[in-house]
This record gives C-alpha cells, sequence and structure tokens, in this order.
C-alpha cells in the first residue's frame, strides 16, 4: 500500500468556518452599538432642541435672584467717630469691620 499524507483540509474548514461564524458576530455586536450610538445621539439632539426653545420662550437671561445682604455697590457712611481705630486719622479710605463673636 503506499503512503498517503493526512488531509489538512478538514482542520482548514474548521478554522475558517470559526473564522467566519466569529466576523459574523462581531459585525452584530457592532451594528447594534451603531444603533445604539445613533438612538443616544438623536436624543441629545432633542434634548438640546428643547433647551433651546425653552431659552428662547424664556429669554436669554437668566432668572434674577433677589439678592441678600448689603448692595456691594453702594458707598455707605457709618459713623466712627469714638471708635477704637487703627492708622491715620484723615485717611483717605476707611475700613470698618463687624465682627459678632457669639
Amino acid at each position: 500500500m503506499a503512503y498517503q499524507a493526512p488531509s489538512l483540509w478538514a482542520p482548514a474548514l474548521v478554522i475558517g468556518g470559526a473564522i467566519l461564524a466569529s466576523g459574523f458576530a462581531i459585525k452584530s455586536s457592532v451594528d447594534k452599538t451603531s444603533a445604539q450610538l445613533d438612538e443616544i445621539k438623536t436624543g441629545i439632539v432633542e434634548t438640546r432642541q428643547a433647551l433651546n426653545a425653552a431659552v428662547r420662550v424664556r429669554g436669554a437671561t437668566p432668572p434674577s435672584r433677589a439678592r441678600r445682604g448689603p448692595d456691594p455697590d453702594k458707598k455707605y457712611t457709618i459713623q466712627t467717630a469714638g471708635r477704637p481705630t487703627k492708622g491715620k486719622a484723615k485717611a483717605k479710605v476707611e475700613i470698618v469691620e463687624f465682627s459678632d463673636f457669639e
């Protein structure tokens, strides 16, 4: 009987089939992820449009908040005669500090 070389087509067929199957699985996963990303993008665009519409309806400026405390832009006159001081009596600027040690 003559020597017969082992057949290599069967393992090659199995490996080729595995590569092909994994390629389809990867493509399916990529397609699914792509579809999910498209849905997320659509949601972001719709949210941005809704926010822009709300800003247009409300106006471009944010709602004003009631100011608490003294007006930082106002010049206040405070009587300091007879109070403890530090520095020159005729200084151009006086800084008055109010403290509460409770």
